[in-house]
């Protein structure tokens, strides 16, 4: 049971000016993201890869993945009818509110633009990716948990959540209905968290085992599959995130599903099962058979 572990949003305070206040969501993250780098780093080495290179592209690609992922929850909280003031609440990561799907699209395209300016062997730096992410967002999931959101609807499971009033989403806040002593709620990001830890070590382990018989590319494309997939049932507990119109549709749970859709498409596609743009030129350049001449 999670219930009297909340612990105060902020770690620490730096004294700087009225003070720097340094959150425990920012620690986990920054935890998540060096432990991710280092498996990435020992595995892109045991691919004869470039350790200077993925470290080089690991910090590009985090800021401006976090970047897309502020953009992203905006796009959407403004769908969902929010406001903001300014450009500066808008790209205010600290404020709170990211989307990681959003994130890592945007990670991506940056990621992609990276290996094709150094030249670099893309799926060996795709694969090693998929793990490293997943380990990351599984120990950051635990700031949501500290911070007492990603959440899910109220539940009479014996693992619900207390959630306190100040905290809780519009729809839950009326106090006769949801009593705050008893009202107990889906720990979404403990879904998550799990989800994810599973991943990491089931891909780890396939990794170590196939990495010489799979071609590149391969455990990125499961990555997307495990990772979209999961998110795409893991959105059933997530009230916080806007539907598409009345349905129960959300517009992540359509991203994770593409991204699921994607990872399939590698997998065949890395194994010749979908021919590419190359084998369709190839096929049409074929001389057909000159007729007989009697």
């Amino acid at each position: 049971m999670l219930d009297g572990l909340h612990i105060n949003r902020v770690a620490f305070t730096i004294p700087i000016g009225d003070g720097f206040p340094i959150f425990w969501y920012g620690i986990l993250i920054t935890i998540g993201i060096a432990i991710g780098a280092w498996w990435a780093a020992r595995e892109i080495e045991r691919r004869g890869q470039s350790v200077d290179d993925l470290y080089n592209g690991l910090i590009l690609v985090v800021f401006t993945g976090y970047l897309f992922a502020r953009l992203t929850y905006v796009l959407l909280d403004v769908i969902a009818g929010a406001k903001y003031n300014s450009f500066i609440d808008v790209i205010n990561i600290r404020s709170g509110g990211v989307n990681i799907l959003g994130g890592f699209a945007g990670a991506v395209l940056v990621g992609l633009w990276f290996v094709r300016w150094r030249k670099l062997r893309f799926w060996h730096y795709a694969d090693v990716a998929g793990p490293a992410l997943l380990i990351a967002q599984a120990i950051g999931r635990w700031g949501n948990f500290i911070n007492q959101e990603l959440y899910g609807p109220p539940t009479k499971l014996p693992w619900g959540i207390l959630i306190e009033p100040a905290y809780r989403l519009p729809q839950y806040r009326d106090l006769t209905q949801f009593p705050a002593d008893t009202t107990r709620f889906h720990p979404t990001f403990l879904y998550e968290s799990l989800v994810l830890f599973i991943g990491f070590v089931l891909l780890i382990w396939l990794n170590g085992r196939y990495r010489d018989q799979w071609k590149p590319g391969t455990l990125f494309a499961i990555f997307l599959i495990w990772w979209g997939g999961n998110r795409t049932w893991i959105e059933f507990f997530r009230p916080d995130q806007p539907a598409i119109g009345s349905s129960f549709l959300t517009y992540s749970m359509l991203v994770a599903f593409a991204i699921t859709l994607v990872g399939v498409y590698i997998l065949l596609w890395r194994y010749d099962k979908i021919p590419d743009k190359a084998d369709r030129r190839r096929s049409k350049r074929v001389a057909k058979p000159k007729p007989r001449r009697n």
